[in-house]
């Protein structure tokens, strides 16, 4: 609705300027319209004189002079009074105007009196004719200027005919009909060219005051150049203002005054010669100086008014960029301090667009060399087949995270690197937006955690085994037998407890030393891996003390007859050196769910047994009997 409602008015408005036009052209021909209907007047009644009564001729001579002296008056009340609001009046007042003359022209039709000859009728017509088509030529710009003129000089000329004898009313019909063909034909080209004229003169009007707005509002400065010798022909107020000179000042100014020195400016003409001569824009950036002395940075780009001749001209477009520069050089600088501290920090720096498509690396050389970057940029991290270690939930929460154009913290994760060793990063990221608020990606930081992850792995360990024989420690040992007695429980299998106290031990400790003690109890430990399967679980739960979990065994016997490999495993030589030392050992055995349903229950109940065979004697295995003891 309102581009249509700008289009009408646009429309409106050219109709209004060019009716203003067309009166404009009628007030132009009024003077020379007038002065042919007065002179056309007179000759046709020098003409007439013999052959009229004086004072029929004399009231029509007089009328028209009148009406002729009319456009002149017209000509010179529109010069000064003319409104665009009245254009409408002005119109009917000349079509008025136009009419009465047409009607005086057409009355002469009636004067010679009837029986005339038939010679002065013929030039009667041929009169009348020629005032017709003559007449009619200057009114073409009004349409009601000329339908009334054309209208008042037929009406009485074809009434005459219908009174004068059949020869000589066809002789007038055939004159009318010919002198309407042809003032039809010519009207119509006449028209044509004519509206077509005032079209095409106010569009170029339009478009020159366009390109005036345009010329006086940019942002840049303009100038027009004459060559050989060099001066200004035109330039806008922002060119004057760029050099600090009146803008009457630059009319005829060389432009050599505006450089530092004249050979910049003969170095700048002899560089863009070839360019602008081709038809190209030329394009250099160079500093330029203004009136008080004072210099600063400028683009500048120079076009030939005409391809291939420059002596027709050259526009020059010039654009302060001082400040431009200045902030490009900040920007260069603060790369560069941010770049050295990047290098200087341990952490990697990185970009994604935004499709989370990682595209910019930069960190410590030592850093970048250990990230397969060939596999990673152009991807997304979860496309990244080198990591590991995220299950799925966290990789759909950080998904979503991004999505949503979050910041994150501390997404960790194993990669394999582009030297085949294993690291461990943690991720850091903040959205990146542009100056419209668009998304436009990530940015952040990666730290290289392994050394931490290692450490935390070896806490850890040490937390949940025993240091001397790398075996699951007391608190490991009661973690995976509580899981083994639920899902026993839940299968409703057996589990065994072998509770172990070797025999003989503190006679080594005490002859041979604590050394060679932990030499023994690291042989039994691995002894004890030996004998049981991968999937049972061996354990010190200190001193000389043992633990073996075995999983899911058929019965109580099964327990027994593992106790027994482990007991002739034991008993077996430990070489040290030239001694070779010899212990035993004690077990107890207690079975799930008939000794107990808890690890602390089954434990006792090993216990229990153990100390009932070693109080017998010892290197012998007992399963828990209740009170009794095995």
């Amino acid at each position: 609705m309102r581009q249509h409602a700008h289009r009408d008015k646009a429309l409106a408005s050219a109709v209004a300027r060019t009716r203003e036009d067309c009166l404009r052209q009628l007030a132009d021909l009024a003077p020379s319209a007038g002065l042919s209907t007065i002179g056309a007047a007179l000759l046709v009644a020098l003409w007439l004189l013999g052959r009229t009564p004086h004072a029929l001729l004399a009231a029509w001579l007089g009328t028209l002079l009148a009406l002729g002296g009319g456009r002149f008056l017209f000509a010179l009340a529109f010069r000064h009074r003319f409104r665009s609001a009245q254009a409408r009046c002005w119109e009917l007042g000349y079509a008025l105007l136009a009419g009465l003359t047409g009607l005086c022209w057409g009355l002469l039709a009636w004067l010679p009196q009837p029986g005339a000859d038939p010679g002065a009728a013929f030039v009667v017509v041929l009169v009348l004719c020629s005032v017709l088509l003559v007449g009619s030529t200057t009114l073409v710009a009004s349409t009601p200027a000329l339908a009334g003129f054309s209208a008042a000089l037929g009406l009485p000329f074809l009434a005459r005919a219908l009174t004068m004898e059949t020869q000589l009313a066809l002789f007038f019909g055939v004159g009318l009909l010919i002198a309407a063909g042809v003032l039809a034909s010519a009207v119509r080209s006449h028209r044509r060219t004519l509206l077509a004229a005032i079209l095409g003169r106010n569009e170029i009007d339009a478009l020159l005051q366009q390109q005036k707005v345009i010329f006086e509002s940019a942002g840049e400065g303009i100038v027009f150049l004459k060559p050989a010798p060099d001066y200004v022909v035109s330039c806008n107020r922002r060119f004057a203002e760029l050099f600090g000179y009146p803008h009457a000042a630059m009319i005829g100014m060389e432009p050599w005054r505006w450089h530092p020195n004249r050979e910049q400016w003969k170095a700048l003409v002899k560089a863009s010669a070839p360019t602008i001569t081709a038809g190209r824009p030329y394009h250099q950036v160079l500093r330029l100086q203004r009136a008080d002395g004072t210099q600063f940075w400028s683009e500048v780009t120079g076009m030939a008014v005409t391809i291939g001749e420059l002596r027709n001209g050259t526009v020059w477009i010039v654009s302060d960029i001082t400040e431009q520069r200045a902030a490009e050089a900040a920007l260069r600088v603060s790369e560069a301090r941010f770049r050295d501290l990047v290098k200087l920090s341990s952490d990697l720096y990185w970009e994604q667009d935004a499709q989370f498509r990682f595209t910019h690396f930069d960190g410590p050389p030592e850093l970048l060399a250990r990230l397969p970057r060939t596999s990673i940029l152009g991807r997304t991290r979860w496309e990244v087949d080198d990591i590991s270690e995220v299950r799925g939930e966290a990789w759909q929460a950080h998904i979503a995270t991004l999505q949503r154009h979050e910041p994150f913290r501390d997404f960790c994760y194993r990669i394999q690197g582009g030297d085949g060793a294993q690291a461990w990063l943690s991720v850091s990221g903040n959205p990146r937006f542009d100056e419209t608020g668009n998304f436009i990606g990530y940015h952040g930081v990666t730290s290289d955690i392994t050394l931490r992850v290692e450490a935390e792995e070896r806490y850890r360990h040490l937390a949940y085994h025993d240091t001397l024989t790398r075996l699951p420690n007391r608190r490991l040992l009661t973690d995976r037998l509580d899981q083994a007695i639920r899902v026993a429980s839940r299968r409703g299998s057996r589990l065994a407890l072998l509770l172990l106290d070797l025999d003989g031990f503190k006679q080594i400790n005490d002859r041979h030393g604590h050394a060679a003690g932990d030499r023994v109890l690291e042989t039994v430990a691995m002894r004890l891996r030996e004998t049981v399967r991968d999937a049972d679980t061996v354990a010190r739960m200190g001193g000389d003390e043992f633990v073996v979990l075995l999983h899911e065994i058929g019965d109580i016997d099964d327990a027994a007859r593992v106790a027994e490999k482990i007991l002739a495993r034991v008993c077996e030589p430990i070489g040290d050196g030239e001694v070779a030392h010899t212990v035993g050992s004690s077990i107890g055995i207690s079975v799930f769910p008939e000794h107990g349903d808890t690890p602390d229950a089954l434990l006792h109940s090993a216990d229990h047994a153990m100390y009932h065979g070693k109080s017998r004697g010892g290197r012998t295995a007992r399963v828990f009997a209740g009170n009794a003891g095995g």
